[in-house]
């Protein structure tokens, strides 16, 4: 009997914890929906609104989520209002400029200071991360008197991409991600002759690619979406990117809200495309670089 009890008592402490655990399961998948119908719902919200037709309601209570007769007059009424292929084409070649230069300038002040040996090398990483806590509002003005006084860009693209063609946050996610690599694999490079240059292209870089891509995507997903230092410095209409255009497409559909939601939409489902193609290596990237 007592043997009975002995055995039963394990059995019912493991039942126990498995029902808590499921609970607990079950608990954070509960808030985690809850928190994601907060988050997705406007957006949604803003998708369905652009393909609402003129007998659709935008404000309704309850709100009318699914528009019941559907239409795509109003992407074609923006389209054809503004220049929207050139805001998009805009914005693309300045996203794509400001990514790539930013990736290998970044990667390039990372490497030696992540795996190289030299004085002060601690002193620069830790005066770097020091200018994180400068707000960028600060930095506004001098920049504008840099663009328009010294280096006379003022109204181009260029002064979209220089000022963000490398970032400290890029910095250090890549020495991290540096730092992650054995030192066997450079040292190997080093004994077999190879220069620290085609040791960081050809040995370290394929190795680090996640978190590559995270830079990109963290890159990318800025420049897209940068409104006021644009707003500054563009003022010619066929310059424009999307974010600057969508600001005068406000203006122009004020009672319109649903050409603003088409605009909108128009505005982010790059952005998603891009993430999605990219989440896997945006994930082990993030990883890595903590791990790092």
């Amino acid at each position: 009997m007592a043997q009975t009890q002995t055995i039963s008592i394990p059995a019912v402490t493991g039942r126990t914890r498995g029902r808590t655990q499921i609970l607990e399961k079950i608990f954070w998948y509960l808030l985690l929906c809850l928190l994601s119908m907060v988050t997705v719902l406007p957006f949604l919200w803003i998708f369905l609104t652009a393909f609402k037709g003129p007998n659709d309601a935008v404000y309704s209570t309850p709100p009318q989520l699914i528009p019941h007769d559907p239409t795509l007059d109003n992407f074609i009424r923006v389209w054809n209002q503004l220049p929207i292929g050139r805001f998009f084409l805009n914005s693309i070649l300045v996203a794509a400029s400001t990514t790539g230069l930013n990736v290998l300038i970044t990667s390039l002040a990372a490497y030696p200071l992540a795996k190289m040996n030299f004085p002060g090398r601690d002193a620069i990483f830790y005066l770097l991360l020091a200018t994180l806590i400068v707000p960028v509002q600060l930095t506004y003005i001098p920049s504008f008197i840099l663009a328009v006084k010294v280096f006379q860009y003022y109204d181009t693209l260029l002064a979209l991409i220089l000022p963000n063609i490398s970032s400290v946050f890029s910095i250090f996610l890549l020495r991290q991600a540096f730092k992650s690599v054995p030192n066997d694999l450079i040292d190997a490079g080093r004994i077999d002759g190879a220069s620290e240059l085609r040791i960081w292209w050809e040995i370290v870089m394929p190795v680090i690619r996640p978190s590559l891509a995270t830079v990109a995507i963290f890159t990318f997903v800025n420049s897209w979406n940068d409104f006021f230092w644009p707003s500054l410095m563009l003022h010619t209409r066929e310059r424009m990117t999307l974010s600057v255009g969508l600001a005068a497409l406000q203006g122009m559909f004020t009672s319109d809200f649903r050409g603003v939601a088409a605009g909108v939409t128009m505005t982010v489902i790059p952005i998603l495309i891009f993430f999605i193609a990219l989440q896997r290596q945006f994930i082990r990237g993030l990883t890595g670089a903590v791990k790092g």
